[in-house]
């Protein structure tokens, strides 16, 4: 019997794991170990959260969030807490597992360099823009595992641009068959604008949230319905700091997985600089307006999915408005086929299997 510990500590990663946590508990072959490295720990996480998507209690928890909000005392927390853990409990994985671009992935390093077999779910995604935080998480990640498992063949192109071709495999997207059982089946009522921005590269910055609100506002207006913004705290806490008011737009709080799914399938579109609200309202044929510069999901873009705003200038509401139109008016065709076929978790256990041989 092999042992894999997969390694999450964020409510996106979570998400995109529960199937293959799943997977891995149901597997008579593997004995899994799953490590909550505390990244975001709250009773929406812990308490319903995990009820939500079946997510069983985690083996072991660790106390990242509580390292305080700086970088450097979270990595070096991790790097000690995870190498820790494994010595003490001698847990003897042959194989760690990460998904995704947090902190949580910079684990990766230190436990390559102590001689640890690593694999990445989600490898190869690339925004090019090394402002990102992100990027510099998913790259270092990325060339310190032996295993890569990359939604799409355009990750693949990427990681071979940058010399990991062994060991790569495409599975599709594990957001698939984790979104599937919550999405609503009646008419979607187009009754709100979901605003959702908790990106540094936005909330850091005065004139870039000055502006997504003032394009917030002008949708209250153009499209005579609420905007609602999800209530980050490191977001509305910046905001305070700068004195941008709100205007028309309504703070909401954070919601569940059920919840947010709901939510966004009876927007007529969202406004997020979230990379996984790039992948879900496709979902659920939501389109998204994307105040970024950079995408680490080109596909969504390519297929009518999402549309980046230059938010620096307003002249470009207006063709981000045009746009939404053929969205409407079906001129233009949301296609979802570059999320995968929704059996991801089936192909990264067996794929997984393979490797441990």
């Amino acid at each position: 019997m092999k042992t894999v510990m997969t390694v999450s500590g964020i409510r996106p990663d979570f998400i995109r794991m529960s199937a293959i946590f799943k997977k891995l508990d149901e597997d008579v072959d593997i004995n899994h170990i799953l490590v909550h490295t505390g990244q975001h720990y709250d009773e929406l996480l812990s308490g319903v959260f995990f009820k939500e998507l079946k997510i069983r209690k985690p083996n072991y928890i660790l106390d990242t969030g509580k390292q305080g909000g700086t970088h450097y005392n979270q990595l070096g927390y991790l790097s000690i807490a995870i190498m820790e853990l494994i010595e003490n409990e001698n847990l003897k994985p042959d194989v760690i597992l990460f998904l995704g671009d947090s902190n949580t992935v910079c684990a990766a390093l230190p436990l390559r360099k102590e001689g640890y077999i690593v694999g990445h779910i989600e490898a190869g995604m690339r925004s090019f823009d090394k402002r990102m935080l992100e990027e510099i998480n998913r790259t270092v990640c990325d060339h310190c595992s032996h295993i890569h498992f990359v939604y799409h063949d355009e990750y693949k192109r990427f990681l071979e641009n940058e010399n990991i071709k062994d060991n790569v495999h495409v599975v599709g997207n594990t957001i698939v068959e984790v979104c599937k059982p919550f999405i609503p089946n009646d008419k979607k009522r187009n009754d709100m604008i979901l605003l959702d921005i908790h990106r540094p590269e936005n909330f850091k910055h005065k004139y870039r949230m000055e502006n997504i609100i003032q394009y917030a506002n002008l949708c209250i207006e153009k499209y005579g319905i609420p905007v609602k913004m999800l209530n980050f705290g490191r977001t509305t806490k910046n905001m305070e700091e700068y004195g941008i008011k709100l205007g028309k737009v309504e703070l909401v709080d954070l919601m569940a997985y059920k919840e947010y799914l709901t939510t966004i399938y009876h927007c007529p579109f969202i406004i997020s600089d979230s990379g996984t609200a790039q992948e879900e309202p496709a979902m659920c044929d939501t389109p998204v307006i994307v105040p970024r510069d950079f995408t680490e999901r080109p596909q969504s873009v390519e297929a009518n999915c999402s549309y980046m705003l230059d938010i620096n200038n307003d002249t470009k509401f207006e063709e981000s408005w045009n746009w939404l139109y053929k969205i409407e008016s079906k001129e233009l065709i949301m296609d979802i086929k570059w999320l995968g076929d929704g059996n991801t978790s089936d192909l990264v256990v067996s794929q997984l299997k393979m490797f441990l041989l």
